[in-house]
């Protein structure tokens, strides 16, 4: 069954959430991380981190089929292994630790993320790595990590790949494969580890990810037509008190 506490404005934010999911995987980089704190606020932790998890798996799955000519496999390989170890090492947190403190968790990376974001907003000097095999290993690490826990390394992989200085579209798509790979993996752990992914959210997940492909069509038809700073700093202001209500829950 769906979630009887839902109400009508409830269910209009989530759709929401669900469309802004759909823009980030069109381009418009960021405008979903807002999207961790509101679903952890209705759901709580780990449970909201297994709802959103089949919204991102679909658009993983659609951004792979409109810019799979558009990889950077030698990138994508050096993240693989260091950033299995992340997750491995975000399953065996989040297994040992109770849900509140597994919130604030999420609250803490999203706040690291958001600290990114505002860097790269207002900074004249863009964050770099060097090509170096320790570069690839914190990278794959960091995003492995933070994506087990919070669903939030959207930022910290925009960091590692614009270092690499890939053109936008080897960007878009090199990070679509990395991210429905390490997607794909969450699933048995959610399922079988944390054993949160259940019949009732994978219901509300079929009635949202429509909405996700909604937002990924429209984004790629407006995506350039959208003064997309302004629309970043309001995310960023609306994912910071966000985040706020979840250091105080």
């Amino acid at each position: 069954m769906l979630p009887d506490f839902l109400t009508a404005f409830d269910w209009g934010i989530l759709v929401l959430c669900a469309m802004l999911i759909g823009l980030n995987k069109a381009g418009l980089r960021g405008v979903n991380i807002i999207v961790i704190p509101i679903f952890a606020t209705y759901f709580g932790g780990k449970s909201s981190a297994s709802i959103i998890l089949p919204l991102l798996v679909a658009g993983d799955i659609t951004a792979i089929f409109i810019y799979h000519k558009k990889i950077s496999w030698i990138h994508f390989l050096r993240l693989l292994p260091a950033a299995m170890l992340g997750l491995i090492a975000g399953m065996i947190l989040g297994q040992s630790i109770s849900d509140e403190t597994f919130r604030l968790i999420m609250a803490v990376l999203v706040l690291i993320c958001l600290i990114l974001m505002i860097y790269k907003e207002f900074s004249r000097t863009p964050l770099s790595l060097p090509d170096h095999w320790a570069s690839h290993a914190l990278g794959g690490f960091s995003g492995g990590f933070t994506t087990m826990v919070g669903n939030a390394a959207g930022p910290i992989m925009a960091v590692y790949l614009l270092s690499m200085n890939l053109p936008k579209e080897i960007f878009i798509g090199t990070g679509a494969v990395f991210f429905l790979v390490v997607n794909l993996l969450k699933i048995p752990i959610h399922l079988f580890v944390w054993k949160t992914m259940l019949p009732h959210t994978l219901l509300l997940d079929a009635v949202l990810v429509p909405f996700v492909m909604i937002g990924m069509y429209a984004g790629l038809k407006i995506v350039k037509r959208i003064p997309e700073k302004p629309f970043r700093l309001f995310i960023i202001f609306a994912t910071l008190t966000g985040t706020i209500k979840l250091f105080l829950s």
